[in-house]
């Protein structure tokens, strides 16, 4: 399986899509590609500063549209800056955005890169998320602590709305679903250190991969450009 996973336009895009769908045009294509899994680190480690830079970004333009209660979330943010700088040194804050950022990406990553795409719209909702996600098995308490709760990414998709806390208790509820209605593949998990392995393994596969000739572009406007490639039901765009 090959895929696409993007931080932020602009930072290094991984890519996973499937081996019979082309993978990067030459003319978009990037030499760093290459050396992906040995270097991701680097953007994953951004993550949270990318996080908090789009939330200054969106709060100022929110501003700027006139929306109500945006001045208030504004101040708010900057009384938060103001008081963890003021209790936190730059250097103990500024490595701590780094290293947590690259904690969240190695957890957010493997759960959602490890099961094929589909060629075809699906329109069973409830098994595609069976279907095309993975979970994690922890296996200590600290670990089941700093995964946060996306190891239970399947109870996550499928009960967006519902507290972490009570994901242990509804994986057998889901476990019994899958069985029940014969659904492929199951309740889908993995050691969770041999889903990162598997995810690291992934990332080797796309750099070794060769670009493909017209194969759409993964930033900016290419993402429509491959929603209308036909695989989605959105190819063309909607009409009301």
């Amino acid at each position: 399986m090959l895929c696409y996973f993007c931080l932020h336009e602009s930072v290094l895009i991984f890519s996973i899509i499937p081996p019979a769908r082309p993978l990067q045009d030459p003319e978009n294509d990037s030499p760093l590609r290459k050396f992906q899994h040995i270097w991701f680190f680097v953007p994953f480690s951004a993550l949270f500063a990318l996080w908090r830079y789009d939330t200054l970004m969106v709060t100022v333009d929110s501003i700027e549209q006139k929306r109500p209660e945006t001045k208030k979330e504004l101040f708010m943010l900057m009384t938060h800056y103001a008081v963890v700088l003021t209790f936190l040194p730059p250097s103990v804050y500024i490595p701590a955005i780094f290293v947590s950022g690259l904690i969240s990406a190695l957890i957010v990553t493997p759960t959602h890169q490890n099961e094929e795409f589909f060629e075809e719209y699906q329109p069973d909702w409830v098994a595609a998320q069976f279907t095309s996600t993975r979970n994690a098995v922890t296996n200590n308490p600290f670990s089941e602590w700093i995964w946060g709760g996306m190891q239970y990414q399947l109870e996550h998709h499928l009960f967006p709305s519902m507290p972490r806390s009570k994901y242990p208790s509804l994986k057998p509820i889901l476990q019994k679903f899958a069985e029940d209605n014969q659904i492929p593949g199951g309740y889908r998990e993995s050691g969770e250190f041999q889903i990162l392995y598997d995810n690291w393994e992934l990332y080797r596969d796309v750099a070794n991969a060769d670009a493909v000739v017209g194969a759409p572009a993964s930033r900016g406007d290419g993402q429509l450009g491959a929603i209308d490639l036909g695989f989605s039901p959105a190819a063309g765009g909607f009409k009301i």
